[in-house]
């Protein structure tokens, strides 16, 4: 699971939080959809923001920094995107086999929609997900962030999760904490043009002799 590997990787250092500030500077703007996400991990009794950028079919969360992940819904494609090479690379999306989970039946309203209650357990690990389909989130951006979720549509409006940690278990909550529109600079959702594209790892390029789409031999003069 996504979720345990950050829980593991809280546990193992200290944790330490640099959010990319995306929506600032004086440039054109465009209006956007802005999720608030809060996140507190217990014991460490740390909290912490990030914020979710969703305008003209594409979105990005600034909560990933030097490499993050710009994803376009109408292509269904992530692109990846180093802002320490300065490099990126585009891959069809493709979600995971694992199967979703199947909803509780429990039902509550949570920011003005309702919310169906999920529940996972995998040995001392437990999760429990309130999912909602509010009108401004596309229904699959969770599910392109976290690919175990792409067959379940809806966005997580409250994360709950539980993993034993020696006498004592780590405790991870996430929530959405407000949902609204903003004016942001264009180049939120803009890879920098000085970047390089790259192959995608695992990808091979075909040889310069290789003939396009299309043709069964190689062009001649």
């Amino acid at each position: 699971m996504t979720l345990i590997c950050l829980v593991l990787a809280a546990a193992c250092k200290p944790v330490r939080v640099v959010e990319k500030k995306i929506i600032a500077g004086v440039e054109p703007q465009m209006t956007a959809t802005i999720v608030i996400v809060q996140t507190s991990l217990q014991p460490q009794k740390k909290i912490f923001q990030h914020s979710i950028v969703i305008a003209n079919g594409h979105a990005r969360s600034s909560d990933e920094i030097d490499h993050w992940r710009l994803f376009d819904f109408a292509q269904n494609r992530v692109t990846y995107i180093d802002d320490v090479g300065k490099t990126y690379y585009s891959v069809p999306f493709k979600p995971s086999d694992v199967a979703p989970p199947t909803p509780t039946g429990a039902k509550r309203p949570i920011l003005g929609v309702e919310a169906a209650q999920y529940l996972i357990r995998l040995g001392g690990y437990q999760r429990e997900l309130w999912i909602g389909t509010p009108s401004q989130i596309p229904p699959n951006l969770f599910g392109m962030i976290d690919s175990e979720f792409a067959k379940l549509p809806g966005f997580p409006l409250l994360d709950h999760a539980e993993l034993p940690y020696g006498k004592t278990k780590m405790i991870l909550d996430r929530n959405v904490l407000k949902i609204e529109q903003r004016n942001v600079p264009q180049s939120s959702l803009d890879i920098p043009s000085d970047y390089k594209e790259i192959t995608a790892p695992g990808a091979r390029r075909p040889p310069a002799s290789s003939p396009p789409p299309g043709q069964s031999t190689p062009a001649t003069e």
